[in-house]
């Protein structure tokens, strides 16, 4: 029995500089505006330093689909089956604590709050997707024009930090310690992997939709 030929595998060309700045000018597809309401604040004014010495809450939140590994193949006919590909890294997404990317017990319990605000669970610990593997196996069934891409979902805002200021013993008052009265958070959600056509169905706003725009469809 003859095994099934592999596909034959001719990559799309164009510059790289070309395919980021695509990226970069679609990247914030769904990023959305920041929030007009007033800054969060602590519960009360007044704290004990004995027992809680900082208290702090998500300000803004923006959420907008990242492609950050890439690259374009054509399968041509008569050749599908499994392919594996290196992709090339055309964007990164790191953590980040006001623009630290030293991720402390505080910036953690920070992630956890961003987690609960847009409903799913973003990285709490240092983290980049540069160290993401480069190489995917995909199976293809059809011959045609398809991206492979790894990609997240970029989550970034703002955020407020107060300090218990001692006033007494076991009293306090919450200062708001931020300059400018915030700082500022990135992170991200998890992997997502996979391959886009010209006539694949993607959801707006998604990874998928935004791959699909850096195929260069017609």
């Amino acid at each position: 029995m003859e095994a099934a030929p592999r596909p034959r595998l001719r990559r799309r060309l164009g510059a790289l500089a070309t395919l980021t700045a695509t990226l970069a000018g679609i990247g914030g597809l769904t990023a959305g505006a920041a929030h007009a309401d007033p800054l969060p604040r602590p519960p009360s004014d007044s704290c004990n330093p004995n027992l809680e010495t900082v208290w702090q809450d998500v300000a803004t939140v923006r959420v907008s689909p990242a492609i950050t590994h890439w690259t374009g193949i054509s399968i041509a006919p008569g050749t599908t089956g499994s392919a594996t590909e290196t992709l090339s890294e055309v964007d990164s997404v790191s953590t980040t604590y006001n623009t630290s990317v030293e991720i402390t017990a505080q910036a953690s319990i920070l992630f956890a709050k961003v987690s609960a605000k847009v409903g799913f669970s973003v990285q709490k610990t240092k983290a980049s997707t540069s160290s993401w593997s480069r190489t995917v196996t995909m199976n293809f069934n059809r011959p045609g024009e398809y991206g492979l891409f790894k990609g997240t979902h970029r989550v970034e805002g703002e955020f407020v930090r107060y300090q218990c200021a001692r006033t007494g013993p076991s009293t306090g008052v919450w200062v708001n310690t931020m300059p400018g009265g915030t700082g500022s958070y990135v992170t991200f959600d998890v992997e997502i992997q996979g391959t886009i056509a010209c006539d694949s169905p993607v959801a707006p706003g998604s990874v998928q939709e935004l791959a699909r725009r850096a195929l260069s469809c017609p």
